[in-house]
């Protein structure tokens, strides 16, 4: 197991460049050591019942009665099951480690000021994608308006300014889209209300690049349990831009439309 995970490093490269967390990475190799002890154990149930069938006959086995149900043949195969898991513990903590992009094993927000947090999603978009992904966030925002269960609902979802972009050069110097929201994030018991500006700007580590920064405004609701659920929300967001790398392009143009349909400017 030590050596598939070093010979798979550049697949477990993959994985994280795709999105999977160190965590999850790790529960691969679980899940296919699991499989291989699940495997094991069928088969050689199935070929110990062939070899006594063959040697039943024989003087080899003369006297000898088999019993497959007996509680022994289950323990030895719960033994085996639990040898292999207890095999892969170390190599999966190795896989883990090689999917660590950085020092720190998990995302962490930054520290609020007052009541502002300001959140730079990592995501780099191409300057020909921003529309696409901006209609993709918008209905996903859109979607959560007037419910009651989930992590968050949202009021009225605005297009607050949408500059063109030519040939890969915006229009506009600092701002491509900008979307803004008021959400209510849950429970809902604990009344936090907040605003969401959502805005689509060139990357500070590469210009040529569009990063998503996302602006938090507490409204109501108490200061640490606004920070703490914050978390939850941001990584759904997270996610969803992630499955946005999953989509076709027929699917990917249709979200483009949908954010040019219902435009309005505040």
């Amino acid at each position: 197991m030590i050596s598939s995970v070093y010979e798979r490093k550049r697949e477990i490269g993959i994985y994280t460049s795709i999105g999977l967390a160190p965590s999850h990475v790790s529960f691969l190799f679980i899940a296919e050591a699991l499989a291989f002890a699940v495997l094991s154990v069928v088969l050689g149930y199935i070929l110990a019942q062939v070899l006594a069938s063959i040697f039943a006959g024989t003087s080899l086995w003369a006297g000898i009665t088999v019993n497959y149900s007996s509680l022994a043949g289950v323990a030895a195969m719960i033994l085996v099951i639990l040898v292999v898991l207890v095999s892969v513990i170390y190599p999966s903590r190795v896989a883990a480690a090689i999917a660590i992009p950085d020092v720190n094993r998990a995302w962490k927000l930054p520290e609020s000021k007052g009541n502002t947090m300001e959140v730079m999603l990592p995501v780099q978009l191409k300057y020909q994608e921003y529309k696409g992904v901006g209609g993709y966030v918008f209905k996903y925002l859109t979607e959560h308006q007037n419910v009651s269960h989930g992590l968050f609902s949202t009021g009225e979802v605005n297009i607050a300014s949408i500059c063109p972009i030519i040939q890969g050069i915006s229009c506009c110097p600092s701002l491509c889209l900008n979307l803004k929201a008021r959400v209510w994030l849950a429970p809902f018991d604990f009344g936090i209300t907040q605003k969401v500006d959502v805005q689509f700007c060139p990357a500070p580590d590469d210009p040529e690049f569009l990063g998503i920064k996302v602006n938090l405004i507490r409204e109501a609701g108490e200061a640490n349990a606004w920070r703490r659920i914050n978390k939850a929300f941001l990584n759904q967001m997270r996610k969803q831009l992630l499955m946005w790398r999953s989509l076709e392009k027929e699917a990917q143009d249709g979200y483009e439309e949908a954010l040019e349909s219902p435009l309005r400017v505040i």
